[in-house]
């Protein structure tokens, strides 16, 4: 019986591969019809979006001071009482969208609840926001306010600031996060340190406050100042001195016994062995209205329209709202989606493997560009493609007039997909952050992110509706297809272009079997994904036909090639995923990075070019890390380093992925201070030779088990 179906498969796929599909187990864009039933589920649903309703619920939860700690400023962080109040919140909606089994789980975290801070001099309070840092005694901190420029050692050259609270400037996107100046200070024994942003972030106004995750141990007292204020402070200091009083209620603990809740609840599925997740994070800098208020309205909103739609869907769907996104633990630089991390690694480690696809939300009614994209899990490169310009789905694109973008776009460390990625679930978000180039940002970071200006003022009804439109009928994709669409040709062509096949021989790599297993894999996941297409075609058309027994055969097959493939994407993320620092890269990679630019920094100290060596290269070595060795005390890289291998318990999605760093601070050091120079280089050569002989081993070590690994893989896939 099971050939025969098969033979039917063939059958039927070879009639709908007339209309669009190529033999590769891709499509061609044009015509490709669905069951009338199904567009009636699509129709149903997106008729049933509310965007009022979605509205409703991020204007609530971005303006009600129940669910801030600082009633006139907002926020709402990792272990807060405003976060628990936000939950139980979230709990009564979902309830009263009549969800199933709606549950609010804790995870661990540290705490950090900022319940208000101010900055008084000679009477005039200057409005400040506090970064996740420590407070102060009821009494405050009382001292000179000294100016230290950017806040870089050098700057605290000839200054006393033993005690004191000190001001610097900061542009944390041209140059370091608010971490190293903020640990500088410490070190340098100032009491408190006030940052004001010229650039990168902010911009949107002179009052504009901004926030950011401190990645770091908990320090001594940090707070974001307005520009004009601090520059009203700068011009108390050249005339003669500024003395003030910072306060800072801030609770905070450090031990992980904080709580942050999980919260969901469920439309149950025909059957729960699977499930298709919508999520986004409710925790908030500010107010947070676009960041993450709207993403929480939109899964609500998704949620709501199913349900008034009366879909009833194959698998279970359910609806995620996760804590802690923006910060969830001190001493470590993977301090953010600890919530999701906790989530899907501790708390439901049963998702992976059966989850279908984690739909996540960011910023979702904000217009960023003429166009769209997602950023998914690379072996959903394809679906999206074949989602967005093949399939007939009844969402308005219009909106976008250079449309979506489907050239395929890597899931990024920003946001709670992440974690779930790493983990082993297949995942997609609406792209929020970089633009086309995935290098840029969007205008809205500069200016908006972060910031007291992120308000209901930022709403976009028409941009909200596409996204429910476009990732809700996703969700209902993805829950009616027999096969779902994985395409590991993504991770093919990802493995592909980080294989230096020179260098990797050079150091003694069997280039030839990496190559070998790496076609043979190629060509095992171009072969699942046709079987995939098949399947689905095959089942489109019996439906269309109103064939239920051969419906019944082909999802039954394809219940098969997805359990496969979900197994298969698990073992990718396991092996074949890494990170190099917050890039993704393939294991062997990061060390291959750092040789290459090595490489290239020796050549041109050779040929006695060191301005062209630092001004190009030595910052970028360890994913430009090197360039902070330039700035600050050693004391202050070394809490860094801490902060990147050091307590597993603290690295959430860094365990197990992080890259190796090359030793290479000295050569960093030397060079920056022989710039200009044509003095003798022979000295950190020798140093980057050393370092490259380190990083050589390490990145045999990894591409040996890849070889391994992409010929375990290919046996996985075949079909």
């Amino acid at each position: 019986m099971k050939k025969m179906m098969t033979l039917l498969a063939a059958v039927l796929l070879l009639a709908l591969c007339l209309t669009g599909c190529g033999d590769d187990g891709t499509y061609d864009n044009g015509a490709y019809a669905i069951p009338d039933e199904l567009q009636a589920m699509y129709d149903g649903f997106i008729g049933n979006i509310d965007t009022d309703y979605g509205y409703e619920i991020a204007y609530e939860l971005s303006t009600n001071p129940e669910y801030f700690s600082t009633p006139d400023l907002g926020g709402r962080n990792a272990g807060s009482e405003a976060e628990h109040k936000a939950a139980d919140y979230l709990v009564g909606v979902m309830k009263d969208l009549g969800l199933e089994d709606v549950q609010k789980e804790g995870a661990p975290c540290d705490i950090f609840d900022a319940r208000g801070a101010s900055l008084v001099i000679d009477g005039k309070e200057y409005k400040v926001y506090s970064y996740e840092a420590r407070g102060t005694d009821a009494d405050g901190i009382t001292s000179e306010i000294v100016y230290v420029g950017t806040g870089t050692a050098a700057e605290y050259e000839g200054l006393d600031v033993k005690g004191k609270i000190v001001l610097a400037d900061v542009n944390q996107r041209a140059d370091w996060w608010v971490t190293y100046p903020m640990l500088e200070a410490e070190h340098q024994g100032a009491a408190a340190i006030l940052f004001a942003q010229t650039g990168g972030f902010a911009e949107i106004a002179d009052d504009a406050l901004n926030s950011n995750d401190i990645c770091a141990p908990m320090s001594i007292p940090a707070c974001s100042i307005g520009a004009a204020d601090a520059k009203e402070l700068q011009e108390k200091i050249k005339v003669g001195s500024a003395t003030g009083t910072l306060t800072v209620n801030n609770i905070t603990s450090d031990k992980g016994d904080g709580i942050t809740y999980n919260v969901y609840g469920t439309i149950k599925g025909k059957s729960s062995e699977n499930r298709v997740i919508f999520g986004a994070h409710y925790d908030c800098h500010f107010y947070g209205f676009q960041d993450d208020n709207c993403a929480v309205a939109e899964v609500l909103t998704i949620a709501k329209a199913m349900k008034d739609s009366g879909y009833v869907p194959e698998n279970d769907i359910v609806f995620c709202l996760h804590g802690a996104e923006e910060w969830g633990g001190y001493g470590t630089q993977y301090d953010w989606t600890v919530g999701a991390w906790e989530m899907i690694n501790n708390m439901h480690p049963e998702w992976i493997g059966t989850t279908l696809a984690f739909i996540n939300f960011e910023l979702p009614a904000y217009k960023f560009a003429e166009y769209v994209y997602s950023n998914t899990a690379p072996a959903f490169y394809n679906m999206i493609d074949f989602y967005s310009n093949t399939y007939p789905l009844s969402a308005d694109k219009s909106i976008y007039s250079e449309g979506v973008k489907t050239e395929g776009y890597q899931a990024y460390t920003y946001s709670d997909d992440f974690s779930y990625y790493l983990a082993g679930v297949p995942t997609v978000i609406n792209g929020f952050l970089l633009q086309e180039d995935q290098e840029t940002v969007h205008d809205f970071y500069n200016k908006l992110y972060h910031t007291n200006y992120d308000t209901p003022d930022l709403w976009d009804a028409d941009v909200f509706r596409f996204n429910a439109e476009y990732y809700g009928a996703m969700g209902i994709y993805f829950d009616q297809m027999p096969a779902l669409y994985l395409d590991f040709t993504g991770d093919y062509e990802r493995i592909k272009a980080a294989f230096n096949e020179e260098l990797l021989a050079e150091y003694g790599v069997d280039t030839e079997s990496y190559s070998a297993n790496l076609e043979a894999f190629g060509e095992a996941a171009k072969a699942n994904a046709a079987k995939v297409v098949e399947i689905n075609d095959a089942y489109m058309k019996a439906w269309s036909d109103g064939d239920a027994e051969a419906m019944e055969a082909l999802k039954a097959e394809g219940k098969a090639l997805t359990k496969t493939n979900l197994e298969a994407f698990k073992f990718v993320s396991e092996t074949l995923v890494s990170t190099m620092y917050e890039k993704p890269v393939v294991p062997h990679e990061a060390s291959q990075i750092n040789i290459e630019t090595m490489d290239t920094i020796i050549c041109l100290l050779e040929e006695g070019d060191i301005n062209t060596a630092v001004d190009k290269y030595v910052w970028t070595v360890n994913n430009v890390i090197e360039w902070y060795s330039w700035y600050f005390s050693p004391e202050v890289l070394a809490i860094q380093d801490e902060c990147l291998w050091g307590d597993d318990e603290k690295m959430y999605w860094g365990t197990d992925t992080s890259f190796v760093k090359a030793d290479v601070y000295d050569a960093s050091v030397g060079l920056f201070n022989k710039y200009g120079t044509t003095e003798d280089t022979s000295a950190e050569q020798q140093i980057y030779k050393n370092a490259i002989e380190q990083q050589a081993e390490i990145m045999v070590e990894y591409a040996n088990r890849e070889i391994a690994d992409l010929q375990t893989l290919a046996d996985k896939l075949g079909v």
